[in-house]
């Protein structure tokens, strides 16, 4: 795709605005909104590179500011796993047809939007002996759906880190952390299947400013929300958009 039409950047940037109000509100949850809702308009090819860099500039902020929060042991430990879901990912999205990426992106995100709603008042707590291999299959999980479908990392992480004793802030700067380095990587591998191109530099452009007023609304709505209201809202959007993408 070597251009982009108006109408397309104007879509994407109302899909940033709102889907980095959701980040700013909850840590994470960025990607799993704005990537099918963008992958409606453009190719996947060109929505997951972008939202990619979108959460690496928006992790940045955030792990500096609470730095000496982050539990670094639990970062180190799901690293290795990372980097294998990251290979995984990496090799799949080079292989596989657009086509199939778009319908293979819907279907997951219907699944995510299900999860969501299934878990919207009751966050998921596993039993502290299975705790280690749960760390190590949703950080693999987190990278390969992360780096295949540019979406729901951030959940899966949240997953194991909540299951942990941390107070609220080292929760939510670690997963931002975990995030940062894997879109760091995953930043890496999309340059060198060559997904930074013309059309895709154009929409980041378009997005970066965007992504900052997202995050500035976050700010003023987060109070006025419930946390299981907003869960059921954001599960809803997914829905209706990954069944669009099924049948697009």
């Amino acid at each position: 795709m070597s251009s982009v039409s108006a109408w397309q950047l104007l879509f994407c940037a109302v899909t940033i605005i709102c889907a980095f109000t959701v980040r700013g509100a909850t840590g994470f949850g960025g990607g799993a909104l704005a990537t099918p809702l963008l992958a409606l308009v453009l190719p996947v090819q060109i929505v997951i590179p972008v939202v990619t860099v979108l959460n690496f500039v928006a992790s940045v902020e955030h792990g500096i500011r609470h730095r000496r929060a982050i539990c670094w042991p639990e970062v180190l430990f799901t690293f290795p796993f990372t980097a294998g879901g990251l290979a995984l990912g990496l090799y799949l999205l080079a292989s596989l047809h657009s086509d199939v990426l778009r319908k293979g992106l819907g279907a997951f995100v219907i699944l995510y939007a299900l999860f969501a709603f299934a878990t919207a008042a009751n966050p998921m707590r596993a039993p502290p002996s299975v705790l280690r291999p749960l760390g190590a299959v949703l950080a693999f999980a987190a990278a390969f759906v992360g780096t295949l479908f540019g979406a729901a990392a951030g959940p899966l992480y949240a997953i194991y880190y909540s299951n942990l004793d941390l107070d609220r802030t080292a929760l939510r700067v670690t997963i931002t952390v975990s995030l940062l380095i894997l879109a760091g990587m995953r930043i890496t591998g999309y340059a060198g299947l060559g997904l930074y191109d013309r059309a895709t530099l154009i929409v980041l452009g378009v997005a970066l400013p965007f992504m900052w007023m997202g995050a500035r609304v976050a700010d003023r709505i987060t109070a006025m929300i419930s946390g299981p209201a907003f869960n059921r809202i954001v599960g809803a959007t997914l829905l209706v958009s990954g069944a669009a993408l099924l049948l697009k």
